[in-house]
């Protein structure tokens, strides 16, 4: 309750921002989704959206394909220009698998960087934990081949690129005592040995070279420069001080400067990086100690890292951004998570914009679920941006995708969403014949209908204007094989959710 009340006031003082800020408009969110891959409302999280050559979107993270029973498995996920699904993998191994970065490679298919996970627990003297692992899709997201890269302790991959030669480039952390990327600086996990990681392969995915730098770093993000080489940022941690590492290296991986941004009386985290022609831009949050309210943060660099500004923004609670964004008119869109405790738990999904000092021009809040998360942006073709994270519940969570319009639009800074949905089908795996059971919040044309896994319209079963109100219908696939396939809900032009169902024998 204090949570929501602390919300309702950062709400007023953002609509009598508005008389301060006379000249930026705010824009309009454009459409939402809701993808529920995992059968019985498990999770399904968004780690990375990026936008393909067709102006659709490609969106990697995890999934549980065959319910709790099962391990979790890499996601890939394609949609349309709309959001809309049009086809979803998984890939998977033996225990736990995530994508955490994807790409559109030059062949017009993807790459996913991220880690697998080969045996529990956070003794870091353990031999081989977990591995570095990418792997190259076709356009269809079928396997070309995988890769893993790693030693003792836990090895994972947080950003990946693909370089002008074809080959990859990558950063993570090599060595972690713990099993997953930290989200925040109370996360960290200090072993002996845990350092930011620089890999490079060639366009097959064989190593061509390896960089570690920092005993006590983390690498979360990576950039190629203009001048052929990378630049990284992440975390460092000295005497128990977490601040932001900011490392430049030349095409061959070798350092040519480190610098750590930070002071003695605050904690920061350096979460995602952009180059711009004199310098660079870091997200992250800052702190004045672990177990305080943290800030969402922007800082500017010049090329050699030197700090020409640093921002914060949030409320009374702990807000953090996780991906930037360089905006057409020089200023920078900054997506994250806002209102938490404890910096991730609790929150609410949150998207800023800011003028190319750093003054910030709108911001905008999306409460939806207990757990909302908002892990990656991308800026589209339009001038406008996606973001990609998850809806947690109370068990279990969808992926959720939102555009954001750019400045052009107007809004009135009401909250979204409008339609609050959840498909529902019991039993689930069924045998010849399930229940489907919706809600919608207020009137409007809705369309339910059924795919197969190559994306093929095989049933429609409600297609007509409904009242808000609780509905069932009853599906029966009796004539039809065994297999997985989707129903797809869609209310009025903004709003679609998809989830899987399975037929058994």
């Amino acid at each position: 309750m204090i949570g929501k009340q602390l919300f309702h006031i950062r709400v007023i003082a953002l609509l009598c921002m508005v008389f301060v800020f006379a000249s930026a408009q705010f824009p309009d969110t454009l459409w939402t989704r809701i993808h529920s891959i995992s059968p019985g409302g498990d999770v399904d999280d968004g780690k990375c959206v990026r936008q393909t050559n067709d102006g659709g979107f490609i969106i990697t993270g995890a999934c549980v394909p065959n319910g709790l029973v099962s391990h979790v498995d890499v996601l890939l996920l394609r949609t349309d220009t709309l959001g809309q699904l049009q086809w979803v993998k998984t890939f998977g191994g033996e225990f736990f698998e995530e994508g955490l970065a994807v790409e559109q490679t030059f062949d017009g298919g993807y790459v996913i960087g991220g880690r697998a996970l080969l045996v529990t627990g956070p003794n870091p003297n353990t031999d081989h934990q977990s591995d570095l692992w990418i792997l190259k899709t076709d356009v269809n997201g079928d396997t070309l081949w995988t890769k893993t890269y790693g030693d003792s302790g836990h090895d994972y991959c947080t950003s990946i690129r693909q370089t002008p030669d074809s080959g990859y480039i990558m950063t993570g952390t090599k060595n972690s005592g713990r099993s997953y990327p930290p989200n925040c600086f109370i996360e960290y996990t200090q072993s002996a040995m845990e350092s930011a990681w620089l890999v490079k392969t060639d366009a097959e995915g064989d190593t061509v070279w390896t960089k570690t730098f920092h005993v006590g770093s983390y690498g979360n993000c990576v950039e190629q420069t203009i001048d052929g080489g990378y630049i990284i940022v992440g975390m460092i941690v000295s005497d128990n001080q977490p601040d932001i590492l900011l490392v430049k290296t030349n095409s061959l991986g070798d350092t040519l400067w480190t610098k750590t941004i930070g002071s003695s009386d605050s904690l920061e985290f350096g979460r995602a990086i952009r180059q711009l022609p004199d310098g660079y831009i870091i997200t992250g949050h800052i702190g004045p100690m672990p177990m305080a309210a943290v800030d969402g943060l922007l800082v500017k660099t010049d090329l050699f890292g030197e700090v020409l500004w640093m921002k914060s923004f949030g409320g009374s609670l702990s807000d953090v951004g996780n991906s930037v964004e360089v905006a057409t008119d020089g200023g920078f869109f900054v997506a994250g998570n806002t209102n938490t405790l404890f910096h991730i738990h609790n929150g609410d999904m949150w998207a800023f914009k800011t003028d190319p000092g750093g003054n910030l021009l709108w911001e905008r809040t999306y409460d939806i679920a207990l757990n909302d998360y908002t892990w990656s942006s991308t800026k589209t073709a339009d001038g406008g941006y996606v973001v990609a994270g998850m809806l947690g519940y109370t068990i279990g969570g969808d992926l959720w995708l939102a555009k954001i319009g750019n400045e052009t639009g107007i809004d009135d800074n009401a909250q979204w969403p409008v339609h609050h949905l959840s498909i529902q089908n019991h039993p689930n795996p069924f045998i010849r014949a399930t229940t489907i059971s919706y809600k919608i919040l207020q009137p409007d044309y809705v369309s339910l209908e059924i795919y197969d896994m190559l994306g093929r319209k095989i049933h429609t079963l409600v297609s007509e204007f409904q009242h808000a109100g609780a509905y069932s219908v009853y599906l029966e696939m009796k004539t039809f094989p065994s297999g997985t396939y989707f129903c797809k809900l869609q209310v009025g032009d903004a709003f679609v959710e998809t989830k899987l169902i399975l037929l058994a024998q």
